[in-house]
């Protein structure tokens, strides 16, 4: 028998044992075999035993029906079967049936998620701020352009007020200049009251609501960012 038969052969005799404890089983003797070199398979076949006796040790160990089994050094070892049948010892690794190795599995990985978690946050910081950030540059552009077609209606019926005064004044001396200076001040006129009463309506309906739709935005991603840290 050499070493693939002999975990084949006790696989199967575990087979009526939980999957997690046939599982932590067979990679214990799967790591012994390979600690011990394919040099030795031979002697560790012979130290262990036959797999029958091995996988009774296994049963009675995770059935708790050990009788007068106890852990020693070198694993589990029960007086019902020979000394050369007792779970051979390795350095620096506990045994299938210890659960060390699970709970610092369990450590691991709990570190990772908060390694993890504690990444995400200044990344999430990041896309909140920078979602804020473009949304407040957006209401900018539009407050830029609100004044600024204010200001635009403002000289618009300024100037033409002047150019109206000037072609009244130039029609004593050139008639059809001043006329058409008198008539180029009114279209100013006319223009810039239309833009005024657009920006009047803009100051009365579209600013607020987008003021409210901004603000309600921020409010969203704080708060929905202090819930996340």
């Amino acid at each position: 028998m050499n070493r693939t038969e002999y975990l084949e052969r006790l696989a199967f005799l575990l087979q009526d044992i939980p999957t997690e404890e046939r599982e932590e089983a067979l990679e214990y003797y799967e790591d012994y075999f390979e600690e011990a070199g394919p040099e030795n398979e031979q002697r560790v076949i012979e130290e262990l035993g036959s797999p029958e006796k091995i996988a009774a040790m296994i049963r009675d160990s995770v059935r708790g029906n050990s009788g007068e089994g106890e852990y020693t050094e070198n694993g589990y070892y029960n007086k019902r079967y020979d000394d050369k049948n007792k779970m051979p010892g390795k350095r620096k690794k506990e045994s299938w049936h210890f659960k060390g190795d699970r709970n610092r599995n369990i450590a691991v990985l709990i570190l990772i998620v908060v390694l993890a978690f504690g990444s995400a946050i200044p990344a999430i910081a990041g896309a909140v701020f920078g979602v804020g950030g473009g949304l407040l540059g957006l209401a900018g552009g539009f407050l830029g352009i609100f004044v600024g077609l204010g200001g635009g209606c403002i000289g618009l019926i300024g100037g033409g007020i002047g150019l109206t005064i000037a072609g009244v004044v130039k029609m004593f001396t050139v008639l059809p200049t001043g006329l058409m200076m008198f008539g180029g001040g009114l279209v100013m006129i006319a223009v810039g009251i239309l833009l005024m009463l657009f920006w009047v309506w803009i100051l009365a309906k579209i600013l607020p609501a987008l003021v409210r739709a901004v603000v309600g935005v921020f409010r969203k991603l704080f708060h929905k960012e202090g819930e996340t840290l």
